[in-house]
């Protein structure tokens, strides 16, 4: 084996030792289904998280132009990188993805996640939505894709991510695609990143910290939530340009009307003022 191949079936160490509890492994004929919708390209870096018994990454391998392979479980790694050994574009990394560095070139993700950690996985992905990720097609329990794809939003995070990407949910996956089953259904969860944004990325820290001040309670009314940003002549003015009611909850805006809230706040008032 050349040092080229070896390079590219490489497994790295992780940390803790430890593996994710729950696994559950994807069919083929749905693994087959959801590389059809992501639509790869053949020069797409693509990573597959918590890639298993590697159900998405030997298709993935046919359409992309490279893939990495992201177990944290050791056995399962280990078998993953004997099936893949004529698989030149596949890269086996042994890891806890939150333990990993993202790749800095532009990048996609394809995969059926661990349910135990979906929520710090997306953190990963869209707390800090540098120009590298893309978008991804993911399988998650289905009740975590309808808390992330809510209306209206009243967690303060999702609304941040929903300023640079569209989160979508999709169709229901019946237990019986996986085995074992698991004890809840499961859904296709979409996330792209929008192509005009209403906020530049260079002020999504200030956003955020908007965002967390006004919906630290979503239901207090508009004017409640807004005071100690905006004076109350501010937002007699804002509340009127929104065309929205001032004792209607905080959380009843909608994603251009967060944007629009934002840019008045940048514009009018005083910076001393702005949450921090």
């Amino acid at each position: 084996m050349n040092k080229q191949n070896k390079r590219h079936r490489r497994i790295r160490k992780f940390k803790d030792g430890t593996n994710f509890p729950g696994q559950h492994f994807m069919h083929r004929g749905l693994a087959k289904r959801l590389v059809e919708m992501a639509k790869i390209k053949p020069e797409d870096l693509v990573l597959d998280i918590g890639a298993g018994t590697g159900a998405l990454t030997l298709p993935l391998a046919d359409k992309a132009g490279k893939v990495l392979a992201i177990e944290n479980d050791p056995v399962l790694a280990e078998k993953l990188q004997r099936k893949v050994a004529e698989k030149h574009n596949v890269t086996v990394i042994q890891q806890s993805i939150l333990d990993m560095r993202l790749p800095r070139r532009p990048f996609c993700v394809v995969s059926s996640i661990p349910y135990s950690i979906t929520t710090p996985i997306l953190r990963k992905l869209l707390d800090q939505p540098g120009p590298a990720f893309q978008w991804a097609v993911l399988v998650v329990e289905k009740g975590a894709a309808k808390r992330f794809t809510a209306v209206p939003v009243t967690d303060p995070r999702i609304m941040t991510w929903r300023m640079w990407f569209h989160i979508e949910r999709g169709r229901t996956i019946p237990p019986q695609h996986f085995s074992p089953p698991p004890d809840v259904e499961s859904s296709v969860l979409t996330v792209r990143r929008r192509h005009e944004p209403g906020v530049s990325l260079r002020h999504r820290a200030r956003f955020a910290a908007l965002a967390a001040y006004c919906l630290k309670d979503p239901e207090r009314p508009m004017d409640e939530a807004l005071k100690g940003v905006f004076t109350p002549r501010q937002i007699k003015r804002l509340v009127k340009q929104l065309k929205i009611d001032r004792y209607a909850p905080i959380y009843s805006l909608s994603e251009r009307q967060w944007e629009f809230v934002f840019h008045t706040m940048r514009q009018y008032v005083e910076p001393y003022r702005w949450p921090k």
